[in-house]
């Protein structure tokens, strides 16, 4: 399993070189291997002429004679010239692209880690309670609490199964409904002792109404704002069903976030402060080393021209580089040139599907100043 120690050493990583990043999106249910490999050798064409070919090839090999295609997603990591090799097998969705830049490109994997790096699932009914821990959608620790047996009493000459002397519910119903409180509210304190042990980032709870409500309402209030979802379940659901709806929640709040994020660019441009859209004014904030977060359309790509000297990119045909004087070369992508310039000067960058607003400009981003 991808861990933060193998994000933190790939954050530390640098190359003389360039290092060729690849993600593959691999989930059985979509396409066969067949066609994932298709879709492979077509990303890496993005990459001829920027990725070293024994990269390329390395890539190649390990999905034709090494990968088991097991999992949902794989990073890939090369950079031959250096002997470095990286390649991780994710349990989680990841979208598919290739970047070549000197340092590893791992903000996808930080916003998988982020979104899906640990977080808790608690199945809960009016006697018990299951804790199931996971970490980048893998199953790493499980525990439970079982309470009293919610029985209900019968009725009947003798018994205490009518309603009160003072009317109301019947005394039986009330002891059933003080029965199960309580179970939910140990169930609640067996959830904060196990959270105070493991720290998970996130909280869903599975179960039926109105059980599920009552649960959130005991948990503590720290513990009720981790809640990003519920969903109906059996108390014997078999794990992999609660794993695929718990991440399809976690799923549906990535996308929100990037939906935000999204907003927030084209607010801070239509403010004329903090950010901006279109890939003239993007590549110029890029050039400046003002990008803290790129925002870019998955398939967007224009071609380019880059000066010799001082790699300032440009969409426009210039003789002659404004900076420095040197010598302009044309590129068949200045968009992926402009993700490989924010990664180096250490920014951020979101790849966006199917958002109207960067589907129609292709690119946009968050300054620093």
């Amino acid at each position: 399993m991808f861990k933060q120690e193998d994000l933190r050493e790939l954050a530390a990583y640098r190359a003389q070189a360039p290092i060729l990043s690849v993600y593959l999106n691999v989930g059985p249910a979509e396409r066969t291997t067949d066609e994932y490999k298709l879709a492979l050798r077509e990303m890496l064409k993005q990459a001829e002429g920027f990725a070293a070919p024994e990269d390329m090839a390395a890539v190649e090999r390990f999905f034709d004679h090494e990968y088991d295609w097991s999992g949902r997603g794989v990073a890939v990591f090369s950079c031959a010239k250096e002997g470095f090799w990286r390649a991780y097998s994710l349990a989680v969705p990841v979208a598919s692209g290739v970047t070549v830049a000197r340092k590893p490109y791992i903000w996808p994997l930080a916003t998988l880690v982020d979104a899906y790096g640990s977080y808790l699932v608690v199945l809960i009914d009016r006697q018990e309670a299951r804790l199931l821990l996971f970490g980048m959608g893998e199953l790493q620790v499980s525990d439970g609490y079982v309470g009293e047996e919610v029985r209900k009493f019968k009725r009947g000459r003798g018994s205490s199964g009518g309603a009160g002397r003072r009317g109301g519910a019947p005394i039986s119903s009330r002891r059933e409904e003080e029965v199960a409180q309580r179970n939910i509210r140990e169930a609640a304190r067996a959830t904060e002792r196990f959270c105070q042990q493991h720290k998970p980032q996130r909280l869903i709870i599975a179960g039926a109404e109105p059980t599920v409500a009552q649960f959130r309402e005991a948990l503590p209030k720290a513990l009720q704002r981790k809640v990003i979802g519920s969903f109906s379940a059996d108390m014997n659901a078999p794990e992999p069903e609660i794993r695929e709806r718990s991440l399809e929640i976690l799923q549906r709040v990535e996308e929100e976030r990037k939906a935000a994020l999204v907003e927030a660019v084209f607010t801070a441009a239509a403010k004329g402060r903090g950010g901006v859209i279109r890939l003239a004014d993007t590549l110029g904030a890029a050039h400046e080393g003002r990008i803290q977060t790129l925002v870019i359309a998955r398939d967007y790509h224009r071609p380019g021209y880059q000066c010799r000297n001082c790699a300032y990119i440009t969409d426009q045909f210039l003789e002659i580089c404004p900076f420095c004087g040197g010598e302009f070369v044309e590129i068949p992508d200045a968009a992926e040139a402009l993700v490989t310039k924010v990664i180096e000067d250490g920014g951020k960058v979101e790849v966006v599907d199917d958002h109207p607003k960067i589907a129609e400009f292709g690119v946009g981003a968050l300054l620093r100043y």
